[in-house]
This record gives structure tokens, C-alpha cells and sequence, in this order.
């Protein structure tokens, strides 16, 4: 390990013509994986087999006391035989496994007493459903009142997008008579000018006070896009610590106006989850989920970028579930349809659902994993869809800081539909089964 921060410390004075880092003030850590995937959608007659990999890489620089610097990449992360992140075909030069190298973190981080504020490209999430989640370039400042730790936090997610309506329009219509002349556009009565330009931004705010041993956190967040969608998020959860029962709560509601003109945002959902030592090596919970969908407006379960994801259905204790074959945001059954079946103009269903959930350490080396879900939709003008979700997962260690993993996933489910809305879908069965594995390296 000192060998490799050396190198890396070298590495970064040569190409960014920096001083010399000494090598205690330099922590380095990551992973190394490599995974296979297997998915067979039935409805769609789809089945796919393929793997990937990736280097990641973070460490943090001790600048002085107070001060710090904290970088993380990701290094060939890409299908095995597919083209780089970047789009770009893989040569013989670069590997096969692509050139490719991508910085997801890179931000400073000042401290002194119980003011802390970081600023450069950073991750923000609040609740325990992750309902606002994004990774942009911003600042987020950390003050603590007493005991009590207040956030705040401001990310540009888009500079400058120009997302005006132009006055005039090329017309396109060959049957027209200003067929390629420029017309006036009747949508840019509110535009400011042809050139305006606006920004989206992500702005959030959190305080997390204690009352003993309970944990709570209220928080507010707003997202924009700098054109029709501004959508403010209100939420708060809870942490309640009872000997070997942990209950968790959270409530999030949503409102403002969606990216669709005119048609306003809405969300409220609601999830609790118990989970119950059974004893040092075992343990069994269960998650209630409940979100309100509605047939005209449109339905968020989040607002960021969801880099971080949040798969809960399909989590059993393995590092698979989240990625390339999650089951995605468990409030609206609509997406878990759509993943299933396919295009589906089904938007807003909201759910009304839970699963059981347990986990086993056979011994010091093997933890297994397992989860049973039924969700159904809560608005049913459009549609009527059922779902039930199957897993199970394996977590082996094979040496020191190396896993196999092992995970495997069926969805089964039906959609009735109620509205003309979804003319042409008609009432739909679908199952689909998923399979992941992978060898892992922490270091």
C-alpha cells in the first residue's frame, strides 16, 4: 500500500505540476470488480448475457490542518468487449478494455470548529429513501448548533441550458406554403428572447436533531430545470432504537410544476421498516410502502440525478442489486412495469405494498440474503398492476477483503388496463428473471 500512494502521489505531481505530496498525508482507498449478468425478460422474448468491470480509485489529501482535498475515479468501467464510457471504440492501445476514465469526485473541505463547508463536485443525499440524490459541482456548508447539525447545500446541475423558446421556427412541413422560410413560433409567447438563457439548479437544506437515543432528520430540497419544472421536495424521517427491534420512518411529499407545461408535479409516499435481531447471526424485517398516483398530474418519487440509486426491494445484503439489474424506485409501480414490458405510457400509478426480508451469517465467511415483495398500484384509472418480486443473495469470502457475490431475481406481474390512455397496450402479463455475480476487492 505505501508503494502504491507513493506512485500515485508521483503520478499526480507529474500531471498536474504540483509540489510534492508526502506520502503521510495521502489516504488512498477503493475497489477493484469484475461482474456477469444474466437478465431474460419474457414479454419481451429478450435474453442477454454480458459482464463488466471497473478500477475505482479515491483518496484524500491532508493539505494542513483544517484543510483537504478528496478525489475518486473510476478507471475502465465498461461492458467487457463493449465500446469506453466515453462512447469512444476500444483499440488495441488502449487495452480492449477502454481508455476510458471518468472523475465522479473532486471536491475541497474546510473545517475549523463546527463550521465545515466543501465545495467542488460532490454527492448530496437526504432521507432514508434517498429522495433527493444528485452529483453535481456546488457547495454544501455543515454548521452545528449546540448538538444539533444543520446542512445546507447548492449544486448547478446544468449552466446556462438554453432552454428558451425561439421566437421564429424553421418550418418543416413540405406541404406548407412557408415550407424552409422562418415563421413565427406561437409557443415563445413567454420566452424572454431567442438567446435567453437560464440554469438548473438543485438547492436543498437539513437539520438532524437527537432526542436521545432516536435520530431524525427534517429537510427540504428544490429542483429546477430551468425552463417549466421547479418541483420542492418536503420530507423527514426516523430512526428509533429498540434493543434488537429497529424501527425506520420516513414521509416525503412533493409539489410545484413538472417538466410538462402546465401539468403540476405531486408526490406523497411513506415508508416504514422494522427489522429484528434474532440473534447475533440472524436477523428478519419487513417494509411497508405506500405512494399516491394520480391520472393527470405527474408523480416524482425523487429529484437529483439519482446517482446514488436506491433498489430496497431487491436488496439482500450483496453489492449486485442497485445497478444493472435493479427494480428501481419501489414508489411507482409504473416504472417496474415499464422495465418489464417495455414502452408503457403508464406515468403515474404510485404503489401500495411491502415484502419480508432476512438475512443469515452461516459462518465467518458466508451471508446469505432473501426478500419476498408484492406491490400493487394505488391509482387505478389508468391501469391495475400487480407485481410480486423474488431474491436472493449469497456474500462469500474467499480471502481477506475479497468476495464472491451472488445474486438472483424474479418479477412477476400483470397490468389491466382501465383507460383509453393505454390504447394499444391491453392487459399485459410479464416475468422476468435476473442474475448477477461478481468477485469484489476492497483495498
Amino acid at each position: 500500500m505505501k508503494l502504491l500512494k507513493v506512485a500515485v502521489a508521483a503520478l499526480v505531481m507529474v500531471a498536474m505540476a504540483v509540489p510534492v505530496i508526502a506520502e503521510d498525508r495521502l489516504s488512498l482507498g477503493g475497489e477493484m470488480r469484475v461482474r456477469s449478468w444474466h437478465t431474460d425478460f419474457d414479454h419481451q422474448d429478450n435474453t442477454q448475457t454480458w459482464a463488466d468491470q471497473r478500477l475505482r480509485l479515491g483518496g484524500k489529501i491532508a493539505v494542513a490542518e483544517g484543510v483537504s482535498i478528496t478525489f475518486r475515479t473510476d478507471i475502465t468501467e465498461s461492458n467487457w468487449g463493449n465500446t469506453g464510457g466515453d462512447g469512444q471504440a476500444n483499440g488495441f492501445g488502449s487495452g480492449r478494455s477502454g481508455a476510458y476514465q471518468q472523475w465522479d469526485r473532486a471536491h475541497l473541505d474546510l473545517t475549523k470548529g463546527n463550521f465545515h463547508i466543501r465545495a467542488g463536485q460532490q454527492y448530496k443525499a437526504y432521507g432514508k429513501t434517498y429522495a433527493l440524490d444528485s452529483q453535481d459541482n456546488g457547495v454544501s456548508v455543515d454548521y452545528k448548533f449546540g448538538d444539533v447539525p444543520v446542512n445546507v447545500f447548492f449544486l448547478v446541475n446544468d449552466d446556462n441550458a438554453s432552454d428558451a423558446t425561439p421566437a421564429t421556427i424553421v418550418d418543416t412541413d413540405p406541404t406548407s406554403i412557408t415550407y424552409l422560410e422562418n415563421i413565427v413560433n406561437p409557443d415563445a409567447a413567454d420566452a424572454k428572447s431567442a438567446n435567453s438563457q437560464s440554469d438548473a439548479f438543485l438547492v436543498g437544506a437539513k437539520v438532524s436533531p437527537k432526542f436521545g437515543n432516536i435520530a431524525t432528520n427534517f429537510f427540504v430540497g428544490n429542483q429546477t430545470d430551468g425552463s417549466e419544472e421547479s418541483v420542492t421536495l418536503i420530507g423527514a424521517d426516523v430512526t428509533i432504537p429498540l434493543d434488537a427491534l429497529t424501527i425506520v420512518a420516513e414521509l416525503d411529499v412533493f409539489t410545484g410544476d413538472s417538466t410538462k407545461k402546465g401539468v403540476d408535479a405531486m408526490g406523497t409516499q411513506f415508508l416504514l421498516d422494522g427489522k429484528f435481531a434474532v440473534s447475533d447471526a440472524m436477523s428478519l424485517g419487513g417494509q411497508f410502502f405506500y405512494a399516491a398516483g394520480d391520472d393527470e398530474d405527474v408523480q416524482y418519487t425523487g429529484i437529483g440525478n439519482r446517482f446514488g440509486g436506491w433498489d430496497p426491494v431487491y436488496d439482500v445484503g450483496t453489492s449486485l442489486s442497485n445497478e444493472q439489474i435493479t427494480f428501481g424506485r419501489v414508489f411507482n409501480v409504473a416504472e417496474i412495469a415499464r422495465k418489464e414490458i417495455g414502452s408503457l405510457t403508464l406515468t403515474s400509478a404510485g404503489v401500495v405494498g411491502g415484502r419480508l426480508y432476512t438475512s443469515y451469517k452461516a459462518n465467518d465467511a458466508m451471508t446469505f440474503g432473501a426478500s419476498a415483495g408484492y406491490f400493487v398500484s394505488e391509482e387505478d384509472k389508468i391501469a391495475d398492476v400487480e407485481v410480486m418480486a423474488l431474491a436472493a443473495g449469497l456474500v462469500y469470502k474467499v480471502m481477506e477483503n475479497t468476495s464472491l457475490q451472488l445474486q438472483l431475481q424474479y418479477t412477476d406481474g400483470t397490468l389491466n388496463e382501465t383507460n383509453t390512455v393505454l390504447v394499444g397496450q391491453g392487459d399485459e402479463d410479464f416475468d422476468a428473471f435476473r442474475m448477477g455475480s461478481g468477485l469484489f476487492v476492497k483495498f
